[in-house]
């Protein structure tokens, strides 16, 4: 095997934030709308199949994070479902897990590190992976929020766990849909309790962007 053989062999180990054929953003928000949260692997899936999944995630990047390479102080990486949406349809669809440090994992979820009040730390982190500024890293969160509320809007959104099944040979339990839907419920009151969620939108989250 030559040199360069070595080195494409080395590259789907190497952190997005180190790899040439990559560009910033390495790491950004990527919000569930409102009528998936708790619709997840987790829910989906018997407790045994779920950590198979997620310990694989970690073995793949010797548990380091993929974006940056580092790893949380207390637990070294924790496992992030990569989804993709298709708004037209209104399905989110599962592409993949990976392993984050604790640090991208609370900008990859964008909502619930604002309602803890940690959205400093995470743009300040958010801007240094991608090399930005704070306006930049801002800007982006802005985005995030706008896109989530869109989405949000409506109730009728799909969850395709395929890639799991395909991938794994994983069978969904029985009972995942209802679980997933009581979790929707016990999140969905857990934001009212902190931000206040009025006819569906988040309210208190908008004056946070707003007073940054």
């Amino acid at each position: 095997m030559g040199h360069r053989d070595k080195l494409d062999a080395l590259m789907p180990f190497v952190p997005y934030r180190y790899r040439p054929d990559r560009k910033p953003p390495y790491i950004r928000p990527w919000m569930v709308p409102q009528a998936l949260w708790g619709f997840n692997l987790r829910a989906f899936l018997a407790p045994e199949d779920w950590n198979r999944i997620r310990k694989d995630a970690y073995a793949r990047s010797g548990s380091r994070c993929r974006v940056c390479g580092g790893r949380g102080p207390q637990w070294p990486v924790e496992a992030d479902e990569g989804w993709a949406y298709d708004d037209e349809r209104r399905i989110q669809t599962l592409k993949g897990v990976i392993s984050l440090c604790p640090d991208c994992h609370g900008v990859r979820h964008w909502g619930k590190t604002m309602t803890e009040g940690r959205q400093d730390a995470a743009l300040a982190w958010m801007a240094e992976v991608n090399g930005w500024n704070h306006t930049e890293a801002a800007r982006c969160g802005d985005q995030a929020m706008k896109q989530w509320h869109t989405r949000s809007r409506h109730t009728d959104w799909q969850c395709d766990i395929s890639w799991a099944i395909r991938t794994y040979s994983v069978v969904p339990i029985r009972d995942g849909e209802t679980l997933a839907r009581e979790l929707n419920r016990k999140f969905v009151r857990q934001a009212q309790t902190r931000v206040g969620i009025r006819a569906g939108h988040v309210t208190h989250i908008e004056h946070l962007i707003g007073e940054r």
